[in-house]
C-alpha cells in the first residue's frame, strides 16, 4: 500500500527556562492509504505533539517526516 504519512526518528524538544523537555524522542510512525489509526497513550506521552506536527502547527526538532 502507498504510505501517506511517515515519521522517522522524530524528536521534539522544548526549553522551559534553561531546562530542556523532550516531548518526542525518536518516534517512528508509518500510516498507509486505507488504514485506520488511533494514537493513544498516557498523559504527557506526546500524542498532541505528534498531531500538531502532522497538522503543520509545529515542527520537529530533528528526524524526518513526510505526508
Amino acid at each position: 500500500m502507498k504510505k501517506l504519512i511517515e515519521f522517522k526518528k522524530v524528536t521534539k524538544e522544548y526549553t522551559i527556562g534553561e531546562v530542556p523537555i523532550k516531548a518526542l524522542d525518536g518516534v517512528d510512525l508509518s500510516i498507509s492509504e486505507g488504514e485506520f489509526v488511533v494514537i493513544l497513550g498516557a498523559s504527557g506521552a506526546g500524542k498532541s505533539t505528534i498531531l500538531n506536527i502532522l497538522g503543520g502547527m509545529d515542527t520537529a526538532s530533528s528526524g524526518s517526516s513526510c505526508w
